[in-house]
C-alpha cells in the first residue's frame, strides 16, 4: 500500500515539474518589444542569471528560449521570437505561489 501511495505521489510531482511551455495555455506575460530577439535576450539573460545561476538560453525557430530551472515546481520559461520590426515576448511561469517577481520584472525592464 505504501508503494502505491509513493508511486502516485511521485507521478503527481512529476506532472507538476513539466515546463509551462509544454502545458497548453496562455503565457503569464505576453508583450511586444522594439528590440530584436537577439538584443532582447541579451538584456534578459544576465538579469535572470543573477537570480537563478543555472538559467540557460537556447535557439528556437525565429528567436530564443530562456529557461530558469526550478527544483520544486515548473521551470520559468521566456520565449522571444521575431515579430514585425521587433520581438514578441512570452513568459510562462508555474503556479501562483512559485512565480518569481524578479524574473517578471526583468522581462518588463528589458522591453
Amino acid at each position: 500500500m505504501r508503494m502505491l501511495i509513493g508511486g502516485m505521489l511521485l507521478a503527481a510531482l512529476a506532472g507538476c515539474s513539466l515546463p509551462a511551455s509544454l502545458v497548453p495555455g496562455e503565457p503569464n506575460v505576453s508583450k511586444i518589444s522594439g528590440k530584436t530577439p537577439k538584443d532582447y535576450a541579451a538584456c534578459v539573460l544576465p538579469l535572470w542569471q543573477q537570480d537563478v545561476a543555472k538559467t540557460s538560453q537556447t535557439s528556437i525557430s525565429n528567436g530564443y528560449r530562456i529557461t530558469a530551472p526550478s527544483i520544486v515546481t515548473a521551470d520559468e520559461i521566456l520565449d522571444v521570437v521575431k515579430y514585425k520590426d521587433g520581438s514578441r515576448v512570452s513568459l510562462y511561469q508555474g503556479p501562483p505561489w512559485a512565480k518569481s517577481g524578479s524574473l517578471r520584472k526583468a522581462v518588463r525592464d528589458c522591453l
